[in-house]
């Protein structure tokens, strides 16, 4: 696959943003609704042989699985088809924050955003288990928090769909499904796995959340499975004495050894989290753009790559790109790639280069053709403010101020001229 690649004859790809043992992820575009979607690949050639047809098999079944899986906290699937030797599924690009960055960022998160992600990872895991879905693979990297504060669960896929009979299969060749520092118990040990392996995976998840680190750590994943299979339950408030006590007992009832002894579902869960659980901040959705799902290998492998940013290009060619989508009314796409040209051009700086301001005007107008008024209301706003402040083009100025109010008046708000806000 390469960028510009078309899909199904509607999808373009645009940047790889993971790759796993069995295909690869893509952003794209559908150019029929101009939207961005995520295109996840499997390369049935990348399968052995003697696995494809079951590998195959898995992959229809996520996506029909996972459509009928309608909760705001899982991404959208839109279509499943075939390209060449490939199957996809096209599915919500989700923008955001991987959780496992987060952490990685901040170390230790406050008990209060900790327990916000987790009661809201739980009510996923209450649709997904009234539909007879179990995850099998929660960790850090399926979880996506996006700018408005919600906990996306990805990657609910593969693994999902595998029964018990399948699971002891692959257990037994050394194929166990899950990710080492996160597996229940009777998972690592090959037997049958339900809902309360996912309620195990939240323990783990709340723990290095609340610690920084996972519950158990070894130097090999056969060392890691065996802590979770005979090591005592770690007790939270040794590593950190802020944790209120009740949260301290429900994360070591979700880390017991047995699926019995962990609560009994993942709304009670969900509904004792609550009490500690505060609004998470816009800051915890700021990084990269991500994708809606991952790929699972046929053994349940890992993504080898995190979502990444598309790879710089000439100014030059961004911006002819950018007009030839919007000759072709893909407004939301061209404002992408045009972004993409604003943010090579600015560099940074502060404030920004004065050339660029043709470029961000063509941004907010592509903006609002796309009908996405509320930031072209704020572009123009911004960009009006702008070149009143440093004593610009005032005609400029008052054109700027009246696209402002016809984004306005399409949101069905008053024009309302904004002071706080600068070119930059």
């Amino acid at each position: 696959m390469q960028a510009r690649d078309r899909i199904g004859d509607r999808y373009e790809l645009t940047y790889p943003i993971g790759r796993g043992g069995m295909g690869q992820v893509w952003a794209g575009y559908d150019e029929r609704l101009d939207r961005p979607v995520a295109v996840k690949f499997l390369r049935q050639m990348e399968v052995p042989e003697n696995e494809r047809e079951t590998a195959v098999k898995r992959f229809r079944r996520e996506a029909r699985a996972v459509a009928r899986l309608d909760h705001p906290g899982v991404p959208v699937v839109h279509d499943l088809g075939e390209h060449g030797d490939d199957l996809f599924i096209v599915m919500q690009l989700v923008p955001g924050m991987m959780l496992a960055d987060l952490v990685a960022e901040q170390e230790r998160l406050s008990v209060g955003q900790a327990a916000s992600i987790a009661a809201q990872v739980c009510t996923v895991l209450a649709a997904a288990h009234a539909g007879s879905l179990v995850h099998r693979d929660l960790k850090p990297q399926n979880l996506m928090i996006t700018p408005a504060g919600v906990v996306k669960v990805l990657d609910f896929g593969v693994a999902a769909l595998i029964g018990p009979a399948e699971a002891s299969r692959l257990t037994a060749t050394g194929h166990t499904l899950g990710t080492p520092a996160y597996i229940a118990p009777e998972q690592a040990a090959g037997d049958a796995v339900g809902p309360a392996a996912d309620l195990y995976a939240v323990g783990c998840i709340l723990f290095e959340m609340l610690v920084g680190h996972p519950p158990y750590e070894g130097k090999t994943a056969l060392d890691m499975l065996r802590q979770h299979m005979h090591s005592s339950v770690p007790v939270v408030t040794e590593h950190r004495s802020d944790v209120p006590d009740d949260l301290a007992h429900l994360l070591f009832c979700l880390l017991a050894k047995g699926p019995a002894d962990r609560p009994a579902a993942a709304a009670e869960v969900a509904e004792l989290l609550l009490p500690f659980a505060v609004p998470l901040p816009g800051s915890a959705g700021r990084a990269q753009a991500g994708a809606s799902g991952s790929i699972g290998g046929a053994r349940g492998g890992e993504v080898a790559e995190r979502a990444r940013r598309r790879p710089p290009q000439d100014l030059a060619v961004l911006h002819a790109r950018a007009q030839e989508l919007a000759e072709e009314e893909r407004f939301a796409q061209a404002a992408e790639v045009l972004e993409q040209a604003l943010e090579q051009a600015m560099g940074g700086s502060e404030p920004p280069d004065p050339r660029v301001v043709p470029l961000r005007i063509d941004l907010a107008n592509l903006r609002m053709l796309a009908g996405n008024y509320r930031q072209a209301r704020r572009d123009f706003e911004a960009l009006a403010h702008g070149l009143e402040r440093s004593e610009g083009d005032p005609d400029l100025a008052q054109h700027c101020r009246q696209q402002a109010d016809v984004c306005a008046a399409e949101l069905g708000e008053e024009a309302q001229t904004s002071t706080d806000t600068s070119l930059g």
